[in-house]
């Protein structure tokens, strides 16, 4: 048996090791860690509770909604207590907005310009891969970054600003949406959708949210 370690994973941010156990070309144990100590359970010990809103975030500059819900879900239920609905939907619509963002992020800067990569140039896929991947070349970046910047301004509307906002709180966030702004979102959520259909999907959402094979994803 052969043990293959790999690691640090550079985009996030070296903190990832991964180990395969290998035996007659196939894998039979895999193991993920993060052997980097962060330590804010630490940096929290002894704090006021409160002060968890103002450092979980920190714990990220990309997925900081993340952190900031977490940490006010945690609060919430240690102080016993229920949030605002109105409160809870505008951090479910910045959560989602971020986690959005993030998968954009992901497949057009991380992932995808990859195969660009001279290593994958016997594939027939690989010129139109470049032409659009292509790390500041390629078209997808062009395609792909205004719509995410447009989509963080829901951040903006809901919390101020991002990352890192003290919006979310125990008891919901820390201000009401007012009609003009509802509007803005409702434009926000609009043109991206128009975005996923033209140039993520070329379809519906309808359509792809209806498929259930694997065959009809290929197809």
């Amino acid at each position: 048996m052969r043990r293959i370690t790999i690691g640090p994973f550079n985009r996030v941010e070296g903190d990832l090791e991964v180990r395969l156990d290998v035996e007659s070309g196939r894998v039979v144990g895999a193991e993920v860690t993060a052997p980097l100590y962060r330590g804010f359970e630490q940096i929290l010990k002894g704090r006021p509770p409160l002060d968890a809103l103002a450092l979980a975030p920190r714990i990220c500059g990309i997925c900081s909604v993340s952190q900031s819900v977490a940490a006010a879900a945690a609060l919430r239920e240690a102080m016993g207590i229920e949030a605002a609905p109105n409160g809870l939907l505008a951090t479910n619509i910045a959560h989602a907005a971020e986690n959005a963002a993030d998968h954009l992020t992901h497949f057009y800067i991380f992932f995808m310009p990859d195969f660009a990569r001279e290593a994958y140039a016997a594939h027939d896929w690989h010129a139109a891969a470049r032409e659009r991947f292509a790390a500041t070349r390629g078209s997808a970046g062009r395609d792909a970054l205004p719509p995410r910047a447009r989509l963080l301004e829901t951040m903006g509307i809901i919390a101020g600003k991002w990352p890192h906002s003290l919006a979310f709180q125990p008891g919901g966030t820390t201000r009401a949406i007012d009609v003009g702004e509802r509007v803005r979102l409702l434009s926000i959520a609009t043109a991206f959708r128009s975005f996923l259909e033209r140039i993520v999907f070329a379809d519906t959402l309808e359509n792809v949210l209806a498929i259930a094979t694997a065959d009809e994803l290929d197809r």
